[in-house]
């Protein structure tokens, strides 16, 4: 597997990084899934997708997935505007940098990044093929996500003070599990995740007006998710035109964290999907 390696953008002494995976199938250089990392904004790296990276490479689809700053030390605002930054990178350097021969591409999250394709969306982008979001949301007006999850209840207590000693005094982009994790945890564990993303206001709420006017979705999200709630995936099937929801009969959030053969049809019924766009 191919893969070359580029930044996108210089921000706050950061080098925000892109890898990007070229098609296998030399011929298809017309489809680029533009790829965001999950983990709550608090952690996570950007190459988490490798074990279903050849699906979509022998597909004929090119994969660029980006870094971007995590809260706390970055708010969430700012976070949307620096991947702002690297969609335009994108239409500006598919020619020169990446050697494609088109700029359509698919936003695709996972969780929080989920979210994040979903409220970039909202941009209208001229060449947006779809959204992909595997169990994300796009608003933060659930009750799950400002009072004590239950299921994060099970683990050992991680008190604030104690989680808040991973966080670091500028901006970051180094969001391993081990390192991050019980700073998700802890804020999932008390209820105050959102008082770590900075002021959430109407620009990073995605309304139904806006999710109206989006381009084809493939959703999928496990119905008794413990995690985020399905409800907003429901939401925005109901609001879409163009919307293909999966809903899993499971209780887990992150269904596709390994390999397994509920993951894999999903994924295959994406691959199926993605197809039909392109040739549609």
């Amino acid at each position: 597997m191919s893969t070359q390696c580029f930044i996108y953008k210089n921000w706050e002494q950061l080098s925000l990084k892109a890898s990007f995976f070229p098609a296998a199938k030399t011929a298809a250089k017309n489809r680029t899934i533009l790829y965001f990392h999950g983990g709550g904004f608090l952690f996570g790296e950007r190459e988490d997708l490798q074990p279903y990276l050849e699906l979509f490479l022998e597909s004929g689809l090119n994969v660029l997935s980006f870094d971007y700053p995590l809260a706390p030390e970055t708010p969430l605002s700012e976070i949307v505007d620096c991947l702002e930054e690297a969609v335009r990178w994108f239409l500006e350097n598919y020619q020169t940098q990446l050697k494609l021969s088109e700029p359509d591409f698919f936003l695709f999250g996972r969780s929080a990044g989920g979210y994040l394709a979903s409220i970039l969306t909202t941009n209208n982008y001229e060449h947006q093929r779809g959204l992909i979001r595997f169990y994300g949301y796009h608003h933060f007006d659930h009750s799950d996500f400002v009072l004590p999850n239950a299921f994060y209840q099970r683990f050992p207590k991680v008190p604030p003070l104690i989680a808040q000693q991973s966080i670091k005094k500028r901006p970051t982009i180094d969001g391993t599990l081990a390192e991050r994790f019980s700073l998700y945890l802890s804020a999932r564990q008390y209820g105050n995740w959102l008082s770590y993303l900075g002021p959430i206001t109407d620009k990073l709420t995605v309304n139904t007006e806006q999710l109206e006017q989006f381009p084809p979705v493939f959703m999928a999200h496990c119905q008794n998710d413990p995690d985020v709630p399905i409800d907003s995936s429901r939401q925005l099937s109901e609001a879409v035109e163009h919307c293909l929801f999966l809903e899993l009969d499971l209780a887990e959030h992150d269904f596709d964290r390994e390999e397994n053969p509920a993951a894999t049809e999903v994924y295959q019924k994406l691959i199926d999907w993605l197809n039909d766009q392109t040739q549609g």
